[in-house]
Formats: C-alpha cells, sequence, structure tokens
C-alpha cells in the first residue's frame, strides 16, 4: 500500500512539474510573440496597429486625411520610412504577417513624438535588417547603444533591435523606455484589455487603442493646461478603447467599445442604459462649439444609480440636505418637479463666446413654470433666477455642477440655463430666427454619416471652436489647426457612447464637409439619419 502510495505522489509531483515548465514556457513564448506590444504602450495610451499586409497599406494609401491629421511633415517622415521599410520587399519578408503599431506620446519642445515597433518572424535575421537597410541607401552607425538611421534626405532616425523586437522613432528616449518593459511583472491591464479585443481587431484595416489615463501627458503637448468646458472629463478618465478603423475617402470613422476601470465615473451611470433618439440637440443655437448630450430614458431607475454615485463620493447627506432644505424653506416638495416631469434628454453646450449653457427637456414646460415660481426671482419676462443652489446637481450630478445658482427660461418643453442673463437672451434671440446648428449643412451631413440613436454624445464643431482653441493651444498647433492642409479639412468631430451590459459600444467620426462645387457623396459608411 506505501509504494502505490508513493508512486501516486512521484506522478503527482511529475504531473505538476511537466504542467509548470508547460505553462511557463507558454508564457514565455506568448510575450515573445507581443513584445512589440508591451513596447509600443510603454510610453503612450495613444496607439494605432496595422497588420503587415500588403494590400491594406495600399488601402491606407488611399486615405490623404491622416496626412492631415498628423502634420505634413510627420506624415512625408514616417511614409519616408514605410517606403524604406515596410514597402521594401527584402525588409517586408522579415515581417511578414506582423502587426506594426505607431504609438504617439507627449514629446519635448512642445511636439509630438511617435514610436513604431514590430517583430521580425526570426531574431537570427538581425543582420539580413541592417543589410537590407544599407542597400537602399540608409547610413546606419552607432549613437547611444542603438543605430542611427540617416536617409539620402538628411532626415534622422533611430533603431533598436532586441531578440526579435524592433523599434524605431525620431526620438532615442522612446526606444530607451520600451527597452525596459517587462512583459512578465505587471500589472499590465490596457495590454490585456488590447489582447481581449484581439479577434475583432483581425478583421480591420487598422485599429486605434486608447488608454485614457495617459492621453493627458499627450495633450500637455499641445496645450499650456488640460481641456476645458464639455471636454474636460477626458482629462482624467480611468478607461479604455478599441476602436477598428472603417476605411473612406470623405471621413475618418472608428468604431468598437470603450471599457471603464473605476467604479467612480459618472459615465458609469449610462452603462446599463438604453440609447435614444437624440432631440435635445433641436435647441442648440448655429454657434454651437461643443456638447454632450445625456439619455436618459427611464429617470426613476437612473437615479437609484446617481444617488449611490452621490454616496460613492460621499455627497449623499449634502444632495439629500439641500432637497429637505428646499421643501422646508420654500414649502414645496421638491421630488414633484424634476423627477416627475424630466423627460429623457440631458445636454451641456458650449457657444462660440465661451458662454457655457445646460438643458433638459420636460414632459410638461408649462407645470414645472408653475412649480418653480416659489424658488424663483424673475429677471425679466422669460429669464428666471434659481434661488435654491446646487438644485439640478442634485437631480443631475455632474455635468450640471456649474450651474449652481443658474438663471433660466423654459421655452417648447425646454429647461436651458446659463450662469449669465445676458447668455440666455442671445440664445433666445437664436432659437426664436430659428438659426439653429441642427439646420447648418455640416450637421445634416454628420448625421447622414451615423446614427443619432446614442446613449452620450460628444460633438465638437471646427469652425465654431476657433476662437476657443487660439487661447488654449500653442501657436503652431492652433496653425495646424486653422490649415487646409491641416485640420482645416476636418469640420467636426463626434464621439458616441452606447451602454452595452456594462461596458460602452463606440463611434468615434471626424468629419470632412465636401466644398459646394464637390458636393458630399454619400459612400459605404452612410447610415440614413
Amino acid at each position: 500500500m506505501k509504494r502505490i502510495y508513493l508512486t501516486l505522489m512521484i506522478l503527482v509531483l511529475a504531473m505538476t512539474g511537466m504542467a509548470y515548465l508547460y505553462f511557463s514556457r507558454l508564457n514565455r513564448e506568448s510575450t515573445y510573440n507581443e513584445i512589440s506590444l508591451y513596447a509600443a504602450t510603454a510610453n503612450s495610451g495613444l496607439v494605432f496597429c496595422v497588420h503587415n499586409d500588403r494590400s491594406i497599406f495600399e488601402i491606407l494609401k488611399g486615405q490623404d486625411l491622416f496626412e492631415k491629421l498628423l502634420g505634413a511633415d510627420k506624415f512625408s517622415r514616417l511614409s519616408l520610412l514605410k517606403d524604406l521599410v515596410i514597402s521594401n520587399s527584402s525588409v517586408n519578408n522579415l515581417i511578414t504577417g506582423r502587426d506594426v503599431f505607431i504609438s504617439f506620446s507627449g514629446g519635448k519642445n512642445k511636439d509630438t513624438d511617435y514610436l513604431i515597433s514590430t517583430q521580425l518572424n526570426d531574431e537570427k535575421e538581425k543582420p539580413l535588417l541592417s543589410s537590407a537597410l544599407q542597400s537602399e541607401g540608409i547610413k546606419i552607425t552607432q549613437a547611444g547603444g542603438m543605430m542611427k538611421l540617416t536617409l539620402n534626405d538628411s532626415t534622422v532616425f533611430y533603431m533598436a533591435m532586441e531578440k526579435n523586437l524592433v523599434l524605431l522613432s525620431n526620438q532615442q528616449e522612446l526606444i530607451k523606455s520600451a527597452l525596459t518593459v517587462n512583459p512578465l511583472k505587471g500589472p499590465h491591464e490596457f495590454i490585456s484589455y488590447i489582447k481581449s479585443n484581439n479577434k475583432l481587431s483581425k478583421n480591420s484595416v487598422g485599429n486605434l487603442f486608447i488608454d485614457f489615463n495617459k492621453v493627458p501627458a499627450l495633450i500637455r503637448s499641445i496645450l499650456p493646461g488640460n481641456l476645458n468646458g464639455n471636454l474636460s472629463i477626458f482629462n482624467q478618465q480611468n478607461s479604455f478603447a478599441a476602436l477598428n478603423y472603417n476605411f473612406s475617402r470623405e471621413r475618418l470613422f472608428f468604431s468598437g467599445n470603450t471599457r471603464l476601470n473605476g467604479t467612480g465615473n459618472y459615465l458609469n451611470l449610462f452603462a446599463g442604459t438604453t440609447p435614444r433618439k437624440n432631440s435635445i440637440d433641436n435647441l442648440l443655437p448655429e454657434n454651437t462649439a461643443n456638447f454632450r448630450l445625456y439619455a436618459i430614458p427611464d429617470y426613476e431607475n437612473w437615479r437609484k444609480s446617481l444617488n449611490s454615485w452621490f454616496d460613492l463620493h460621499e455627497e449623499g447627506r449634502k444632495v439629500k440636505a439641500t432637497i429637505a432644505g428646499t421643501d422646508k424653506t420654500y414649502h414645496l416638495n421638491a421630488e414633484e418637479i424634476f423627477p416627475r416631469y424630466f423627460k429623457d434628454q440631458l445636454i451641456t453646450f458650449q457657444l462660440k463666446s465661451a458662454a457655457s449653457l445646460g438643458a433638459i427637456n420636460l414632459s410638461n414646460g408649462d407645470k414645472v413654470k408653475q412649480l418653480l415660481i416659489d424658488i424663483s426671482e424673475d429677471y425679466d419676462q422669460d429669464i428666471k433666477l434659481l434661488k435654491v443652489p446646487g438644485l439640478l446637481y442634485c437631480y443631475f450630478g455632474e455635468p450640471l455642477k456649474k450651474f449652481g445658482k443658474p438663471y433660466y427660461t423654459i421655452i417648447d418643453n425646454y429647461m436651458i440655463f446659463a450662469g449669465q442673463p445676458g447668455t440666455l437672451q442671445a440664445f433666445l434671440q437664436s432659437y426664436r430666427k430659428n438659426d439653429l446648428l441642427v439646420n447648418t449643412a455640416d450637421y445634416i451631413n454628420l448625421y447622414s454619416q451615423i446614427s443619432d440613436v446614442a446613449g452620450i454624445t460628444f460633438y465638437v464643431n471646427h469652425k465654431n471652436s476657433k476662437d476657443l482653441v487660439r487661447s488654449q493651444i500653442y501657436t503652431p498647433y492652433y496653425r495646424h489647426y486653422l490649415s487646409k492642409n491641416g485640420l482645416g479639412k476636418f469640420s467636426s468631430l463626434i464621439y458616441q457612447l452606447n451602454g452595452d451590459k456594462g461596458a460602452f459600444q463606440t463611434n468615434l467620426l471626424i468629419n470632412t464637409l465636401a466644398e459646394e462645387e464637390n458636393p458630399a457623396v454619400t459612400d459605404s459608411l452612410s447610415i440614413i439619419r
């Protein structure tokens, strides 16, 4: 019997040892095959991936909008590198079938740097790569422990190879940092997220991966501070996005998913809500620079999530005290106003003048006017002052926090509020004259390309944002923003999030508006509104 036990023990130990060796080897092989992904994400939260397939590069060659997005100088350098490396048959054979990652990072001197990472199919072929590059007339010298590539036009790149990893960059520091990454030491949450979306990405021409935690570092190379106004939410958003590039000659369109990592994010309140057809944007003035729109189809259930969000941020008691204090001071039941007559949409928007407004739609605007009489002061016939500080925040949360004690007007079942009465007077003038964003050619064109059914929508109008951008970004980037050979080609940007079992289906569209003599042609990307 003892011999049987001893034999079983030996077998168990042997199997355990074999399993350990197998899985540890599998882990090493896995990291070996994915080391370029680890390098790409070492310094960057904005990574574009293209599968090394000649047909894909031919498709991308017909897309001139990337040149305008990146700028002529950076695009020409990247194109030159692609022509000499990716399109070089001798070089390309060494990385056939591999993913090519281009990651962007905030650099010194208000510049944006980039790193290209890929892998050889066999690390023994490293000498062949150097020989193939030199055969194209590229001068290779040693510089700081890596190779310095000098092209015929004196353009300089840096390259390093370790095992089968190949790194190319305009800056030595990015390569050095990428080489220090240890795939066996974590955490590597962003990489795990990218790998979990790998199956979907392989069916796409290209993929954009975003770690919003690292985006602020990139933003600081473009503007002195952070994004503000309705786009400030992207400054500190603990989330990841994996987006597939959908080819179109007229616009840049990405679709995929976004995952929120932090429970305290306000956007989490919409992860389980049903998308709604946008309608509150019908009130926006023609000079709207940007907006963020939230659909709340079931306010009663959504309010429970909002209260939990308040508790998480240790504001639950303060909110309850504000509502109870309002009831006691003015002898009314605040719960019979917004919870009862709010319809289904909330929006905050900023005008080209930098003025900020917000609005909610109502099921009965006239009734709400009556119920708000006791907690309001008249400014004029149309505009009132809401006397209770923070009341809107108590019922809708983060987007309306800035409207602590706002002026408001109610018209056509919309309640619109702002910090100054003059802002509302200008709004009413535009609204009554029908000078509205929904009537502009760009907005009509935009929604001929993408669905207007969404849970959360972020929108930026290029023309109306010029003056806002001027005061926020460094001069070289502002010139690029205005240039017809730069961002001036783009008319608007829209970013949609639709709740999907705790995550978000995501659409990102950067639109262009054709010149009048070349009217827009609807292509395969179009979705009829």
